[in-house]
């Protein structure tokens, strides 16, 4: 090889490692849809400050954009991020089990029916056959599956907030709604805790690939240590649900 030809491969051999050590350092994407008060557009919501206190303690670039609910699950789903809070079973559902993988959870949430104070809540779906019933826009992506074999009007509405405000106004007699993110409403509301419609968790949620893996092993190690000492609760306030942090399963690269 002439010594012209040394100096040309050796000059892309130095711009392949370049590109390489740029692709190894740029900053994990998340997507962060809007979530009443777990997830909010000014950083300041409850999964905000928990995934923030557990990369304090992490050497990891994370770059975070927030998104209308359903447009951060596109994004996610087209490339445009490496990982999304929460949507982990909607992702498995939609991509395939072994697409995505998820995180120590970041909460954990459940569906209920809930009435005004004044009236006891419905025993399930079912007694509400060709009624109204309200629900927050983005939701349909959880409660599509529930509600399919029920003959339910949902009326959707913007947010938990605008939700609420149209059953005290009469629009309905009736809406679904999750814990935490209603609970700044409560003390108007009727509900039976002990009957969920559904249960799950909330996590970051990734693609499955090896960066990722690595990503999720250390973040999840930093989260549940976090838990166990009493931060999240701390973080989180009247927003706190208790889960149990030995029994539930997450991603890790051990």
């Amino acid at each position: 090889m002439t010594i012209s030809g040394r100096a040309l491969c050796t000059a892309l051999l130095g711009l392949m490692l370049y590109a390489t050590e740029l692709h190894a350092e740029a900053p994990i994407r998340v997507a962060v849809p809007d979530i009443s008060n777990l997830l909010t557009e000014n950083e300041n919501g409850v999964y905000q400050k928990i995934l923030d206190r557990a990369l304090s303690n992490l050497q990891v670039d994370v770059d975070e954009r927030f998104y209308p609910y359903k447009r951060a699950l596109l994004v996610f789903e087209q490339g445009g991020a490496d990982c999304i809070y929460s949507f982990t079973e909607v992702l498995e559902r939609r991509l395939g089990e072994k697409a995505v993988i998820a995180s120590f959870p970041l909460g954990k949430f459940s569906y209920h029916l809930f009435t005004t104070k004044a009236s006891p809540p419905p025993e399930g779906l079912a007694s509400l056959k060709g009624r109204q019933v309200g629900a927050v826009i983005g939701h349909e992506t959880y409660l599509d599956p529930l509600l399919a074999e029920y003959d339910i009007d949902i009326v959707w509405a913007k947010n938990d907030e605008l939700n609420v405000a149209m059953l005290d106004h009469d629009r309905f007699d009736t809406i679904i709604a999750a814990i935490p993110d209603v609970r700044p409403y409560l003390d108007g509301l009727s509900y039976a805790p002990e009957r969920p419609l559904l249960e799950s968790y909330d996590r970051l949620t990734c693609h499955n690939n090896e960066r990722n893996q690595v990503f999720l092993g250390d973040l999840s190690r930093e989260m549940r240590r976090l838990k166990e000492q009493g931060v999240y609760e701390q973080l989180a306030g009247d927003l706190y649900v208790d889960f149990d942090s030995q029994s539930v399963g997450f991603w890790h690269s051990d």
